[in-house]
């Protein structure tokens, strides 16, 4: 069930951007901040406020000749971020069920956002002794097979606009990567051999082996991986499902080439 927002947790600002861009999508032509200001019930100075902040970020259009706004495509390239990862879930989804039973372990999909990777997808294992990610949860990128196979693929420039010199790496448990230039050394190993292992970086009694999945273009748009308790999931059982969780990818790569 949806949890309900407090109305003293609303912001109001947001608010009002939101009714304005819902409003300007109703509407079949452009239109003036006096009328926006008397439909919404605003003052034209918030109203212009809220138009010059979507307009900076390409939410919104100015006619340069008549003044008046409509939206703009930053919308549209929302949009069709979020079919593109519904149109991800959909396709990985029956490979992670296989992978999960022919493995007995937990099958995961996620994408890297930034120093993070969000996992969209999870398919548990039925073993009582079991690992419970749920989709949605977001982890340092550094510290999972997920992220770091993840993090693998992206160019120098991507890395070193996230991960500054003199900034600390977080651990989350005493096997973590903690220091940048050792990051760096296992990612540049981790793309040659085309897999990451998590030997309970991320949580104590947890490993996890991962690898990507690659769009039309040839980047890691996402990763798959299969992740189980330590005392079950070991490095010798991580070694045996390897093949089948790269040649998983593969095939799951492929539906992207379409």
């Amino acid at each position: 069930m949806e949890k309900r927002v407090d109305k003293n947790e609303r912001i109001k600002s947001i608010e009002k951007a939101l009714d304005l861009l819902e409003f300007l999508s109703i509407k079949e032509q452009e239109t003036g901040i006096t009328e926006i200001s008397k439909k919404l019930n605003l003052g034209l100075s918030t109203v212009h406020r809220i138009l010059s902040t979507l307009k900076s970020r390409g939410y919104v259009i100015q006619n340069q000749q008549t003044t008046k706004y409509r939206l703009g495509i930053k919308l549209f390239e929302l949009g069709c971020a979020v079919q593109s990862t519904r149109r991800l879930v959909e396709i990985t989804k029956p490979y992670l069920k296989q992978l999960s039973q022919s493995t007995n372990e937990t099958a995961n999909l996620a994408i890297l956002e930034g120093k993070e990777v969000i996992y969209l997808d999870t398919i548990e294992s039925t073993e009582i002794l079991r690992t419970e990610i749920m989709a949605g949860t977001r982890t340092p990128a550094h510290c999972t097979a997920l992220g770091k196979v993840l993090l693998s693929f992206i160019s120098n420039r991507e890395f070193e606009s996230l991960y500054k010199s003199d900034e600390p790496l977080s651990s989350l448990t005493s096997k973590s990567i903690s220091s940048l230039e050792e990051l760096k050394k296992h990612l540049k190993k981790v793309k040659e051999q085309g897999y990451a292992i998590d030997r309970e970086e991320y949580k104590i009694g947890v490993n996890c082996i991962g690898v990507p999945i690659f769009g039309r273009n040839g980047e890691a748009i996402a990763a798959i991986s299969i992740t189980g308790p330590a005392s079950r999931f070991t490095i010798d059982e991580m070694e045996k499902v390897k093949d089948i969780l790269i040649t998983t990818s593969e095939e799951i790569s492929n539906q992207f080439l379409d």
